[in-house]
């Protein structure tokens, strides 16, 4: 029996969260990007299913795939505050960025974007959704969970199904945690 495109989504995401906490101690967050978490993830993707294809920055959209009659478009969030180190010392010298509404509105925006691609049989629509909070760094109000861990979105006519969810994952420094959405 074949696996759905719902399968081979979920089975990438939860293999690409696996390997991110075995990753974290030899390479901590703050050189992680999302362009690393979606290598993780399509590198997840290509051992699980090498029959699917995929495509990366296809017209806008993060990751394209396709499998038989099955299509997906997935999109890529990753959130964290960022740290800031002197140069010449090395030392930390606090947080770049951070929580707010702008990270809020441009996680709205790529769930609208995202939402209104032209639908077509057998096409499914994913966010994958990656945030990581200080651990003892932030007050509650400025952290990305404070946002995200329970995530409705404002437009009533989008529906965005939780799939999965992972974390946390605690390194020396981070709480991670991800969503899985698809876009209905």
């Amino acid at each position: 029996m074949g696996h759905t495109m719902d399968d081979i989504v979920r089975s990438a995401f939860s293999r690409a969260m696996a390997s991110m906490s075995d990753e974290l101690p030899l390479m901590p967050l703050s050189r992680w990007n999302e362009s690393v978490f979606r290598y993780l993830f399509c590198r997840s993707l290509a051992e699980a299913h090498p029959g699917v294809t995929q495509f990366v920055e296809c017209d806008r959209i993060d990751l394209v795939l396709h499998h038989a009659e099955e299509k997906a478009f997935v999109e890529f969030k990753f959130y964290l505050q960022a740290r800031k180190f002197d140069p010449y010392t090395g030392g930390w010298s606090g947080f770049k960025g951070g929580p707010g509404l702008r990270n809020l509105e441009e996680f709205r925006r790529c769930v609208d974007h995202l939402h209104g691609r032209k639908p077509m049989h057998g096409l499914a629509k994913y966010i994958v959704l990656v945030y990581a909070d200080p651990i003892g760094g932030s007050t509650p109000g400025n952290l990305y969970s404070a946002h995200y861990d329970e995530y409705a979105h404002w437009d009533e006519k989008v529906t965005l199904d939780l799939l999965e969810s992972r974390g946390p994952i605690e390194s020396d420094e981070d709480r991670v945690q991800a969503r899985l959405f698809a876009v209905h």
